[in-house]
């Protein structure tokens, strides 16, 4: 299939758009609950159903998410995980998490922190690191634009410069990325972070393949 770029941009100008229109909290149903979605939270998309399908959580598991947006992946992880840290840039994400943290009878083990990828002044090492990253290389203006779009590929960048800091030896990392922001590069940024790699999992909308990687670093 073809890669549309003009039209995913677009359609990702007009999902900025509606998250900067939003006045009031939506509720959206998961998992036989309403999770809440403050105004200028990220919501919840395909990648995100995606990524809660293709992740393995385990029992005993201590869980990082960076850029949880309303934190539906983080939900989904501590109702299997030993603990879950959460993380976003977006002071309306870290409520929306909270929030939902209550809701959902999470509070014992999930937290958020509002943190620019990893939280600072923690020593601790996770057992997965989860991930679903702006995915398209444009220009971002505040932080509802970084939710959607990063510079330069520079967030997911930092991620792989540091992620090691926080994984545990056999630690996973999952990781959501797109075709039009190129599975390649981001293959190849795996690699040159003595990273390896298998898709795990994908999805399609109507202009986009969502993929799911799981990956481990051979230097931790």
């Amino acid at each position: 299939m073809e890669i549309d770029r003009e039209r995913v941009l677009d359609l990702q100008r007009a999902y900025v758009d509606k998250m900067r229109a939003q006045r009031m909290p939506q509720t959206l149903e998961f998992d036989k609950n309403e999770l809440v979605v403050l105004p200028g939270a990220f919501p919840p998309y395909l990648d995100s159903t995606l990524m809660i399908r293709a992740m393995t959580i385990y029992n005993g598991d201590h869980v990082l998410e960076v850029g949880t947006g309303c934190g539906i992946i983080a939900i989904a992880a501590a109702q299997r995980a030993a603990s879950v840290v959460a993380t976003d840039i977006n002071p309306a994400a870290v409520e929306s998490v909270r929030l939902n943290a209550e809701r959902f009878g999470l509070s014992d083990r999930l937290s958020v922190v509002e943190a620019d990828l990893f939280p600072a002044h923690r020593a601790e090492r996770f057992d997965v690191v989860i991930f679903n990253p702006p995915y398209t290389d444009h220009p971002a203006a505040d932080v509802i634009e970084r939710s959607v779009w990063d510079p330069g590929h520079e967030t997911v960048r930092r991620f792989f410069s540091a992620v090691a800091d926080v994984l545990q030896p056999e630690g996973r990392i999952y990781l959501g990325w797109a075709d039009f922001a190129d599975l390649e590069f981001v293959e190849q940024l795996i690699v040159e972070h003595g990273g390896r790699f298998r898709r795990i999992d994908q999805a399609h909308d109507d202009v986009s393949l969502f993929v799911v990687y799981e990956v481990t670093l051979l230097t931790t």
